[in-house]
């Protein structure tokens, strides 16, 4: 079962990053702001109707759409600085997000201002 496809803005890699050097307190703002956004959209989206069966797997797919000002991205600090958007998406699934099997990301067209494409597909 597909579930509606979702996008999220483009987020500050280079501050999101698992290796930034960014304050705690300075990054604990944006995961809670990229947190409260993702939240929205995937209600917006009625993510919180579905009804996900124990024990199924859940297949995520991120595909990112640079901002057209952004000339390369690390695919691996890409994925880390969703990790607020994807713990608020399982939120509003409740389900743990140890359950998401997330797939290969891949790289879309670049537009205006960026964003991050989210597919979730559950296996049943």
């Amino acid at each position: 079962m597909m579930l509606p496809q979702l996008q999220l803005p483009w987020a500050k890699t280079s501050e999101l990053s698992a290796n930034s050097r960014l304050h705690w307190r300075k990054r604990h703002r944006l995961v809670q702001s990229q947190k409260i956004n993702a939240t929205a959209l995937a209600r917006e989206k009625g993510l919180h109707l579905a009804r996900i069966p124990e024990g199924a797997a859940i297949h995520v797919t991120l595909t990112f759409c640079p901002p057209s000002r952004v000339s390369s991205f690390d695919d691996d600090n890409a994925v880390t600085a969703q990790k607020g958007a994807l713990d608020a998406i399982a939120a509003v699934l409740r389900v743990d997000d140890s359950r998401f099997r997330l797939q290969a990301p891949q790289r879309g067209e670049k537009c205006r201002d960026g964003g991050v494409i989210v597919n979730i597909e559950v296996m049943e």
